[in-house]
């Protein structure tokens, strides 16, 4: 459960304030259902299904650092750990949208570092959550040659191994997470959304 922290506080269709505001908050409302953290034009925004089974999105954290929402701490998304985002500094583009799995350049081995973005997004895909689990995948991804030993390039069916990835490793398989690519550099989104980002959210540079 999060609370809403402000006197008035939209409710929008998409995570944008050009997006139609549908409804509104007040101050010490709580908004049950919220699942995920954006982050999206400088501001972070808390997804969540609406009354009308639709996702709505409402603002977390304002663009220049004010917090609206004490949002529950087990809702996964750009930010830091801590018992609400009031407690934690504004996220930057650092976040990846999956807090176990850190920016590819932080990644000790070089493949992953300069070209392991279509990898970690069907790490991602494949229901991966942290930087041990990417790091056996890609030694798995090397030994039946799914990955170029020189560079970390998908060799395979992207959709099929991120299957076999969840049934190696006993996660979910997410099928509603949607590759996206901008010349060499790919990242996810799930309902239009940007939700994964090895090089940071909102990141849409042709090299890294």
């Amino acid at each position: 459960m999060s609370k809403v922290l402000v006197n008035r506080l939209n409710v929008r269709e998409g995570p944008t304030t050009n997006s139609k505001s549908v409804a509104h908050y007040e101050s010490g409302d709580i908004i049950k259902s919220g699942n995920l953290l954006i982050e999206n034009e400088g501001r972070i925004w808390l997804r969540y299904r609406g009354n009308s089974g639709n996702d709505r999105y409402v603002c977390a954290i304002n663009n220049d650092g004010s917090v609206y929402i004490e949002v529950a701490s087990n809702v996964p998304g750009p930010r830091n750990l801590g018992n609400s985002v009031s407690n934690n500094p504004r996220p930057n583009n650092s976040e990846t949208g999956v807090p176990g799995i850190p920016k590819q350049n932080q990644f000790n081995d070089y493949r992953i570092k300069n070209w392991g973005c279509c990898f970690l997004c069907t790490c991602v895909k494949g229901g991966l959550t942290t930087r041990e689990q990417c790091e056996n995948c890609f030694n798995w991804g090397l030994s039946t040659n799914k990955l170029s030993s020189k560079n970390c390039y998908v060799n395979c069916d992207k959709e099929q191994w991120a299957k076999d990835i969840a049934n190696k490793y006993g996660t979910t398989y997410h099928g509603d997470y949607i590759y996206n690519k901008n010349s060499h550099h790919f990242w996810l989104t799930q309902n239009g959304v940007e939700i994964f980002n090895s090089a940071g959210l909102g990141w849409r540079g042709s090299t890294y």
